[in-house]
Protein backbone atom coordinates (compact mmCIF):
# COMPACT_ATOMS: atom_id res chain seq x y z
CA UNK A 1 0.00 0.00 0.00
CA UNK A 2 2.50 2.25 0.81
CA UNK A 3 4.78 2.09 -2.29
CA UNK A 4 1.61 2.34 -4.43
CA UNK A 5 1.41 5.60 -2.74
CA UNK A 6 4.77 6.54 -3.22
CA UNK A 7 4.28 5.48 -7.22
CA UNK A 8 1.28 7.82 -7.09
CA UNK A 9 2.76 10.76 -5.45
CA UNK A 10 5.99 10.69 -7.71
CA UNK A 11 3.47 10.53 -10.86
CA UNK A 12 1.04 13.36 -9.00
CA UNK A 13 3.56 15.86 -8.35
CA UNK A 14 4.90 17.11 -10.88
CA UNK A 15 1.25 17.39 -12.58
CA UNK A 16 0.28 18.92 -9.21
CA UNK A 17 3.18 21.45 -9.70
CA UNK A 18 2.43 22.73 -12.72
CA UNK A 19 -1.61 23.26 -12.17
CA UNK A 20 -0.22 25.08 -9.27
CA UNK A 21 1.68 27.25 -11.05
CA UNK A 22 -1.27 27.96 -13.82
CA UNK A 23 -3.71 28.65 -10.47
CA UNK A 24 -0.96 31.00 -9.31
CA UNK A 25 -1.18 32.56 -12.69
CA UNK A 26 -4.88 32.82 -13.29
CA UNK A 27 -5.13 34.39 -9.91
CA UNK A 28 -2.82 36.87 -10.13
CA UNK A 29 -4.15 38.06 -13.54
CA UNK A 30 -7.59 38.26 -12.18
CA UNK A 31 -6.67 40.12 -8.71
CA UNK A 32 -4.93 43.29 -10.58
CA UNK A 33 -7.93 45.67 -10.99
CA UNK A 34 -6.84 48.83 -9.96
CA UNK A 35 -5.70 51.20 -13.48
CA UNK A 36 -2.34 52.15 -13.79
CA UNK A 37 -1.96 55.74 -15.85
CA UNK A 38 1.73 56.11 -15.44
CA UNK A 39 3.62 55.91 -18.42
CA UNK A 40 6.82 53.83 -19.13
CA UNK A 41 9.17 57.55 -19.13
CA UNK A 42 7.51 57.92 -15.69
CA UNK A 43 8.36 55.09 -14.14
CA UNK A 44 11.87 55.08 -16.07
CA UNK A 45 11.96 58.48 -13.86
CA UNK A 46 11.87 57.00 -10.09
CA UNK A 47 13.87 55.78 -7.32
CA UNK A 48 12.65 53.43 -4.72
CA UNK A 49 14.27 55.36 -1.99
CA UNK A 50 11.65 53.41 1.04
CA UNK A 51 9.64 50.94 1.82
CA UNK A 52 7.00 51.10 4.54
CA UNK A 53 4.66 48.52 5.27
CA UNK A 54 1.54 48.97 8.26
CA UNK A 55 -1.32 47.57 8.91
CA UNK A 56 -5.20 48.65 8.48
CA UNK A 57 -6.87 48.39 12.32
CA UNK A 58 -8.93 45.58 11.61
CA UNK A 59 -6.61 43.54 9.41
CA UNK A 60 -6.74 39.44 10.24
CA UNK A 61 -2.96 38.17 10.34
CA UNK A 62 -3.14 34.37 10.78
CA UNK A 63 0.59 33.48 10.44
CA UNK A 64 3.30 31.50 10.98
CA UNK A 65 4.31 33.39 13.68
CA UNK A 66 1.37 36.31 14.18
CA UNK A 67 3.80 38.72 15.06
CA UNK A 68 2.91 41.70 12.77
CA UNK A 69 6.21 43.55 13.45
CA UNK A 70 8.43 40.40 12.14
CA UNK A 71 5.74 40.18 9.48
CA UNK A 72 6.01 43.74 8.61
CA UNK A 73 9.59 43.61 7.97
CA UNK A 74 9.67 40.35 5.96
CA UNK A 75 7.32 41.75 3.84
CA UNK A 76 9.28 44.77 3.73
CA UNK A 77 12.31 43.10 2.55
CA UNK A 78 10.55 40.40 0.60
CA UNK A 79 8.56 43.97 -1.98
CA UNK A 80 12.62 45.51 -1.73
CA UNK A 81 13.85 42.58 -3.11
CA UNK A 82 10.48 42.18 -6.03
CA UNK A 83 11.14 45.57 -6.95
CA UNK A 84 15.61 46.05 -6.33
CA UNK A 85 16.18 46.47 -10.14
CA UNK A 86 13.19 48.55 -11.51
CA UNK A 87 12.48 51.99 -9.60
CA UNK A 88 16.15 52.84 -10.44
CA UNK A 89 15.72 56.77 -11.78
CA UNK A 90 16.00 60.25 -10.26
CA UNK A 91 12.46 61.28 -8.75
CA UNK A 92 13.13 59.47 -5.33
CA UNK A 93 9.67 57.55 -4.77
CA UNK A 94 8.04 55.70 -1.45
CA UNK A 95 5.97 52.80 -1.59
CA UNK A 96 3.56 52.55 1.50
CA UNK A 97 1.87 49.17 1.92
CA UNK A 98 -1.27 48.61 4.35
CA UNK A 99 -1.43 44.74 4.92
CA UNK A 100 -5.44 44.46 5.70
CA UNK A 101 -5.16 40.54 5.50
CA UNK A 102 -2.61 38.18 5.82
CA UNK A 103 -3.18 34.70 6.14
CA UNK A 104 -1.45 31.18 6.43
CA UNK A 105 -3.62 28.45 7.34
CA UNK A 106 -2.19 25.49 9.55
CA UNK A 107 -1.95 22.39 7.41
CA UNK A 108 -4.88 20.66 9.80
CA UNK A 109 -7.28 23.78 9.08
CA UNK A 110 -6.70 23.31 5.18
CA UNK A 111 -6.89 19.25 5.77
CA UNK A 112 -10.54 19.55 7.54
CA UNK A 113 -12.06 22.82 5.91
CA UNK A 114 -9.81 23.92 3.26
CA UNK A 115 -7.68 27.54 2.60
CA UNK A 116 -4.83 29.19 1.04
CA UNK A 117 -1.74 31.12 2.18
CA UNK A 118 -3.37 34.89 0.99
CA UNK A 119 -2.28 38.46 1.17
CA UNK A 120 -4.38 41.34 0.76
CA UNK A 121 -2.73 45.01 0.82
CA UNK A 122 -2.93 48.41 -0.60
CA UNK A 123 0.02 49.88 -2.22
CA UNK A 124 0.51 53.53 -2.21
CA UNK A 125 3.25 54.72 -4.49
CA UNK A 126 4.42 58.43 -3.19
CA UNK A 127 6.65 61.28 -3.67
CA UNK A 128 9.17 60.46 -0.94
CA UNK A 129 10.45 64.78 -0.97
CA UNK A 130 6.11 65.84 -0.94
CA UNK A 131 4.59 62.72 0.63
CA UNK A 132 1.81 63.41 -2.71
CA UNK A 133 0.42 60.38 -3.96
CA UNK A 134 1.65 59.25 -7.52
CA UNK A 135 -0.64 56.12 -7.94
CA UNK A 136 -2.16 53.92 -5.25
CA UNK A 137 -3.52 50.52 -5.53
CA UNK A 138 -6.57 49.95 -3.26
CA UNK A 139 -6.34 46.27 -2.53
CA UNK A 140 -3.71 43.79 -4.38
CA UNK A 141 -4.91 40.13 -3.28
CA UNK A 142 -2.47 37.56 -3.79
CA UNK A 143 -2.79 33.76 -3.10
CA UNK A 144 -0.28 30.12 -3.07
CA UNK A 145 -2.17 27.42 -3.42
CA UNK A 146 -2.03 25.93 -0.10
CA UNK A 147 -3.83 22.13 -1.16
CA UNK A 148 -6.93 21.09 0.22
CA UNK A 149 -7.80 17.54 2.06
CA UNK A 150 -5.06 14.92 3.47
CA UNK A 151 -3.66 14.39 0.16
CA UNK A 152 -3.35 18.13 -1.51
CA UNK A 153 -1.76 19.23 2.22
CA UNK A 154 0.92 16.10 1.35
CA UNK A 155 1.62 17.16 -2.14
CA UNK A 156 1.82 20.94 -1.37
CA UNK A 157 3.90 19.65 1.45
CA UNK A 158 6.41 18.18 -1.02
CA UNK A 159 6.55 21.58 -3.59
CA UNK A 160 6.99 23.84 -0.75
CA UNK A 161 10.02 21.58 0.77
CA UNK A 162 11.37 21.26 -3.08
CA UNK A 163 10.81 25.38 -3.79
CA UNK A 164 12.72 25.85 -0.51
CA UNK A 165 10.70 28.38 0.97
CA UNK A 166 7.77 28.58 3.34
CA UNK A 167 4.29 29.36 2.45
CA UNK A 168 5.17 33.08 4.05
CA UNK A 169 8.18 33.39 2.35
CA UNK A 170 6.01 32.57 -1.11
CA UNK A 171 2.96 34.61 -0.50
CA UNK A 172 5.39 37.80 0.44
CA UNK A 173 7.25 36.82 -3.03
CA UNK A 174 4.12 36.75 -5.12
CA UNK A 175 2.90 39.80 -3.52
CA UNK A 176 6.17 41.64 -4.40
CA UNK A 177 6.30 40.42 -7.88
CA UNK A 178 2.34 41.58 -8.66
CA UNK A 179 2.93 44.80 -7.41
CA UNK A 180 6.55 44.96 -10.08
CA UNK A 181 4.34 43.37 -12.57
CA UNK A 182 0.82 46.02 -12.03
CA UNK A 183 3.76 48.86 -11.77
CA UNK A 184 5.75 48.14 -14.72
CA UNK A 185 2.55 47.35 -16.97
CA UNK A 186 3.92 43.55 -17.07
CA UNK A 187 1.26 41.54 -15.24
Amino acid sequence: MIGNLGNLAARTIPKLTALAALGIALALAGCVTAENSLSQNDIANMKLTAVTVGFAPNALVIGEDGAREMLGAKIKAGVEQAMADQLVGARPVRLDIVVKRFKIPSAGSRILIGGDPEMFASATLVDARTGAVIIAHPELQTFVPGGHGLIGVAVRAAIDNSMKQTPEEQLIAQYGQAYRGWLTHRA
